[in-house]
C-alpha cells in the first residue's frame, strides 16, 4: 500500500513581494502588521475564510508575499509562509534576495526633478520600496532624509527632504499620477525614510472612483 505523497514545500526561490494600496489605512509606522483571516463570498451565497500572508505596512501600503510559477503569481496562504518557519522579516529577506536576482539590484536614474528607482522590469520596481539598504545608503549620502512615493506599482520615485522644489512637485504631482494609475494604481501618499524607518509625511488623497 502506498503513502499519498505530501504537498511539496513551497520553494524558497518562488517567494516574492508585491506592494498593494489598502484604500482608507493611514498606518503610522512601517511595523508589518499581519492581516487578520477574512471572509470572502463563493458561488451559491456561501463564503470561505482567506488567510494570506499579508501585512499593513505604512500608509495605506500593504506588503503582500506572494510565490512564483513559470505562468503566474500567486498569493501565499499564512499557513504556507507557517510551514516555511519563516518570520516577516527573514521572508522579505529571502524576497528581496529573489527579486535582486530576477531583476537586478535598484538603480536611480534622473526622472524630471526627482530620481526614479527601478531594475530591470519596470513592473516589479515598487518593490525596491522594501529594500532598505538601498534606502540607507541613499540616506547617508542625504542625511537630513529622503521623501518617497509610490503612485504606481511600476514606479518608485523620491528626493531628498532638504530639495524643496522636488518635494513640493512631489506634493503636487503624486496625486495625480496615483488617480491616472488605473489597475497599476498603488498610493498617494509621501513616505519620509529616517532614523532607519519610513512614515508617512504627506497622507494619501482618497482618489476618485
Amino acid at each position: 500500500m502506498t503513502t499519498p505523497a505530501a504537498e511539496p514545500a513551497i520553494a524558497l526561490d518562488s517567494l516574492l513581494l508585491v506592494l498593494r494600496e489598502r484604500p482608507g489605512a493611514d498606518k503610522a509606522d512601517d511595523a508589518p502588521v499581519r492581516v487578520e483571516p477574512f471572509a470572502v463570498p463563493m458561488p451559491g451565497g456561501a463564503s470561505a475564510t482567506m488567510a494570506p500572508a499579508w501585512f499593513d505596512l505604512v500608509g495605506d501600503l500593504q506588503l503582500r508575499l506572494v510565490r512564483s510559477t513559470p505562468d503566474y503569481v500567486l498569493t501565499l496562504h499564512a499557513s504556507e509562509l507557517d510551514a516555511l518557519k519563516l518570520g516577516v522579516e527573514d521572508a522579505l529577506a529571502v524576497a528581496l534576495a529573489n527579486l535582486h536576482r530576477l531583476h537586478g539590484a535598484p538603480v536611480a536614474r534622473p526622472w524630471h526633478d526627482l530620481r526614479r528607482v527601478g531594475g530591470h522590469d519596470e513592473d516589479a520596481d515598487s518593490a525596491y520600496f522594501m529594500d532598505r539598504a538601498f534606502w540607507r545608503a541613499r540616506l547617508a549620502e542625504h542625511p537630513e532624509g529622503l521623501v518617497a512615493a509610490v503612485p504606481r506599482t511600476d514606479l518608485l520615485l523620491f528626493a531628498p527632504l532638504a530639495d524643496t522644489g522636488a518635494v513640493n512637485s512631489m506634493r503636487h504631482g503624486v496625486p495625480g499620477l496615483h488617480a491616472g494609475g488605473g489597475d497599476y494604481r498603488l498610493s498617494s501618499a509621501l513616505f519620509l525614510f529616517e532614523d532607519d524607518r519610513w512614515r508617512v509625511f504627506q497622507p494619501a488623497v482618497a482618489a476618485a472612483a
